[in-house]
């Protein structure tokens, strides 16, 4: 496992920053292979699992293919959000033809597919007027929780894709949440109704926390953003 900051891609082609890019160079002198069952969007950051292993590669692809694995994200959105807007979020999402982008749509669209999420809210601050809510995806979509928090009014902060407000400071983060270490610069404000295929360097979105089965033993293995960011399945 390893943690991704913001602002790169998980992959990218060869001569481009990326995280695959990055743990080719830590690891050259210990693996020549490395497989990615998962990715990240550039601007969001938080755990990926990374196989060293074609063996640990397989069996953590078939894990996500069979949606055995638990994924848990935190996400600093405008507004507070209501009660009746948390728990199941089910929807049709479907990619833009030509764009980086996903819409929401109805379920007979061309191109349609399930998009599912389970919501909770964590807290709500006032003074900035945003909420920190815990995403726990069924579902893996493109830009998945990005298109359903925004479609539901509450864009992620940052997030000018959707309609997100600017970042401000880290001091106006929700309690128990910061920006991480990605790039610094400040993330322009949202064009309205523009995607755009330029998104911002970070978003408060955070891959918090994977549960899944360890390659090596079976056993089950939960890890969160703080613990050993640096190790490789």
């Amino acid at each position: 496992m390893v943690q991704k900051p913001s602002g790169i891609a998980t992959q990218a082609a060869d001569g481009i920053d990326s995280l695959e890019s990055r743990l080719r160079h830590q690891l050259v002198e210990r693996t020549d292979y490395m497989a990615f069952p998962h990715r990240l969007d550039r601007p969001v950051s938080g755990v990926v699992l990374v196989a060293v292993r074609k063996r640990a590669a397989k069996l953590l692809s078939d894990q996500f293919a069979s949606r055995k694995v638990r994924k848990i994200y935190l996400a600093t959105v405008a507004g507070k959000v209501s009660p009746h807007l948390l728990g199941n979020w089910t929807d049709h999402i479907r990619k833009v033809a030509g764009a980086s982008h996903a819409e929401i749509v109805a379920s007979t669209a061309p191109g349609a597919r399930l998009a599912e999420t389970h919501a909770q809210l964590r807290s709500y601050d006032s003074s900035t007027d945003r909420s920190w809510l815990e995403l726990a995806p069924v579902t893996g979509r493109m830009h998945q929780l990005r298109a359903q928090a925004a479609h539901r009014g509450h864009p992620i902060v940052g997030d000018r894709q959707y309609g997100g407000i600017p970042l401000s400071d880290a001091a106006n983060c929700p309690p128990g949440q910061s920006l991480d270490t990605g790039d610094p610069s400040a993330v322009e404000p949202a064009v309205s109704g523009a995607p755009t295929d330029q998104p911002p360097h970070r978003i408060l979105l955070q891959a918090h926390q994977i549960t899944f089965h360890d390659p090596r033993n079976g056993v089950s293995q939960t890890v969160t953003a703080s613990d050993k960011p640096n190790q490789s399945v």
